[in-house]
């Protein structure tokens, strides 16, 4: 019987977070429903207090490293002698009464996973992944939840004995239902306008700069076709994700008017900018291993139009709850992908029954029944 949980993570992003961060709005979007009592544990950036309640059953524990610590002992020597792991143990043995009643989920980080096992052990140690990393060195019947029927395929490859369960990603319910808070005039858009939406990291392997590339062909012959772009053009500083923001600015300004940039954008505020689409197109090259603008999209009432890799299938259906790009997801083939679903003379039917299937399935609540059932399989 399980009665404390501790949820952690990468210690990148304080939770909330307040920019796009979506493995820390799964933990604490779930944590705060549970009626088991748990803590998120997490690092303190900037803004951010020490420990805050979120209600009777959950809090936020906040950790932070010194500046003398870090530059002594995280850059300089790397000995690290009172680690990130060592601090989540502390917490975790001050918060719980007994090590069988309390169980610690590590979220998608292997490596702190391996850390905590070493000094817990890994029965009571469950190892939460988002994406497909590669799991090496981690004992081979580990507990593990990842978010989709693609992402479980895909571990059962590399550990064949492990306990995997899918638990999914999610979205709040009762934000989506409100009134979207902006309009297509703050933009400079207009109601004959067709705009096609993108959210997302500006990054080569979200397919950007090809559906770039399509929409500079569409707007060849549709002056009234939009390209909104959401996401930080300038959030890589060197390497090459500078590198590919550099090419798609420099893309943007061959499209001129056509492509709008509006920045990046507050994962609680994102939903009303998806009422200013006409479609939302998440043309991943990577394969997705959830996706959560597709689902948000859904969620919201838009079209969605999705890649065919990874996960989203499994949600958006060809024709059904969205519109499918197809191999080989290059400009060329967008363009006839692009203009057939906003073309398509049902495309408002299916954004509703796209809608509907996202309040069935995927709310937030029905994420955390689903960790429930998770939690008294594994721990009766």
């Amino acid at each position: 019987m399980v009665n404390k949980i501790i949820f952690t993570v990468t210690p990148i992003y304080s939770i909330p977070p307040k920019s796009a961060a979506a493995v820390e709005s799964w933990m604490y979007n779930v944590a705060k429903r549970l009626e088991i009592d748990n803590r998120i544990i997490c690092i303190q950036n900037e803004g951010y207090s020490s420990y805050s309640d979120v209600n009777s059953h959950c809090a936020i524990e906040r950790i932070k490293f010194g500046k003398i610590y870090t530059r002594l002992f995280k850059k300089w020597t790397r000995l690290d002698p009172y680690s990130y792991a060592d601090r989540i143990v502390r917490i975790k043995n001050k918060f719980v009464h007994s090590k069988d009643d309390s169980v610690i989920f590590v979220h998608n980080n292997i490596k702190l996973f391996k850390k905590i096992i070493k000094k817990e052990g890994h029965q009571k140690v469950v190892l939460h992944m988002h994406n497909c990393f590669e799991p090496i060195d981690v004992p081979s019947d580990i507990k593990l939840i990842v978010p989709s029927r693609f992402t479980h395929d895909w571990f059962r490859e590399r550990l064949p004995n492990a306990l995997i369960e899918v638990v999914r990603n999610g979205f709040d319910g009762d934000i989506y239902s409100l009134p979207s808070e902006v309009r297509r005039e703050d933009f400079g858009l207009n109601s004959q306008d067709k705009v096609i939406l993108f959210a997302g990291r500006i990054t080569r392997d979200k397919g950007l700069l090809e559906l770039m590339k399509a929409c500079g062909t569409i707007f060849k012959s549709k002056a009234n076709h939009k390209l909104v772009i959401i996401g930080d053009q300038n959030a890589a500083s060197e390497g090459e994700h500078a590198i590919f923001q550099d090419e798609v600015k420099d893309y943007a300004k061959e499209l001129g008017n056509q492509c709008i940039f509006l920045g990046g954008v507050h994962p609680e505020k994102i939903r009303s900018f998806y009422s200013i689409a006409d479609i939302i197109a998440v043309p991943s090259l990577a394969h997705e291993s959830f996706c959560m603008v597709a689902l948000e999209a859904m969620a919201s009432g838009c079209p969605v139009i999705a890649s065919p890799r990874g996960a989203m299938t499994e949600f958006v259906k060809h024709n059904e709850t969205g519109f499918v790009f197809r191999e080989p997801l290059t400009a060329e083939s967008m363009v006839d992908d692009i203009n057939y679903a906003l073309d398509h003379p049902s495309i408002n039917q299916i954004a509703d029954v796209a809608k509907k299937h996202a309040y069935e399935n995927f709310t937030w609540d029905i994420v955390r029944d689903e960790l429930n059932r998770v939690i008294c399989k594994w721990f009766p």
